[in-house]
């Protein structure tokens, strides 16, 4: 599966999230319009412990 997720804000990162939680081996695509991708602080200890 190929994804396209356009705003990479809260919304868009939870998708991306979910989505990989779904199908561990889709394509995600994330666009954000400025030069940092925002991100949780409360999923960076998961994010990490891979």
């Amino acid at each position: 599966m190929k994804v396209i997720i356009v705003g990479g804000v809260a919304g868009g990162a939870s998708c991306a999230a979910r989505l990989r939680r779904l199908d561990e081996k889709a394509e995600i695509l994330m666009v954000e319009r400025g030069p940092y991708v925002p991100y949780a602080n409360c999923g960076l200890p998961y994010h990490i412990s891979v």
